[in-house]
């Protein structure tokens, strides 16, 4: 497709809206800050986190926030992210964002979740240890966490009802599911199927981090063997 085609055609619909549906620790600021960069995408961040402050999203109506940063460009696509669930202070005034979101079906979604949640609450363990949930390649001596079983239970029922109860209200919705494990693994030819997926140029796309965690799970979790009962690893 010409680039005067491509134009004439967003200029006639709007850019393609989508939104990367997750939750912490599945490698959703590593997808997103990589497409940052792709010269047809506007990335907006995560608008439902109240330290991502802008002056022109209210502070106080999700749903307007949502509108407002899906709002028309001059890019070919435009997106943002969304914790599934993110408890935090104050979380609930922003709730409407979802009611427009399910409102929408046009806006398309990309669901990152990560297949091993014992992985996943490890990371997000020692994130809330050190302070520090983006960059931690910097970190020379990493924590060794013990894992309680009733913790991984309550985890894995808290992420699958989040989940669920988001998707739920988007059977109507173009939903493309991105395992953190594939996108990891296959970095260019997952990235590939995203950007085709909201419909712009599937350029090669450098990962904007690298992986502040190389050691396997059995070096992170003292208790290991005990929590993994042999199913998630």
């Amino acid at each position: 497709m010409t680039l005067n085609l491509r134009n004439a055609i967003r200029q006639r619909s709007g850019p393609i809206r989508f939104v990367v549906l997750s939750q912490p620790r599945t490698g959703s600021s590593l997808l997103t800050g990589s497409i940052r960069w792709h010269p047809q995408v506007l990335m907006q961040g995560e608008i439902l986190n109240r330290h991502y402050q802008r002056p022109d999203l209210p502070d106080d109506d999700g749903a307007q926030r949502f509108r407002v940063a899906l709002s028309s460009s001059d890019h070919d696509a435009v997106g943002c992210k969304m914790h599934a669930c993110q408890p935090d202070a104050g979380f609930e005034r922003w709730e409407s964002a979802w009611d427009a979101l399910a409102d929408d079906p046009s806006v398309k979604v990309i669901h990152l979740y990560r297949r091993s949640m014992l992985a996943q609450l490890a990371s997000w363990r020692i994130a809330g240890q050190l302070n520090r949930w983006g960059d931690q390649t910097d970190v020379a001596e990493r924590p060794v966490i013990e894992v309680d079983d009733g913790e991984l239970k309550w985890f894995r029922r808290f992420n699958a009802i989040a989940y669920q109860a988001r998707l739920n209200r988007l059977r109507h919705h173009s939903i493309l599911p991105i395992a953190y494990e594939s996108l990891r693994d296959n970095w260019d030819s997952m990235v590939e199927v995203v950007l085709r997926f909201i419909g712009v140029d599937p350029i090669r796309l450098e990962p904007c981090a690298i992986r502040s965690e190389t050691r396997p799970l059995e070096q992170v979790i003292s208790n290991y063997q005990e929590v993994a009962g042999g199913t998630d690893v």
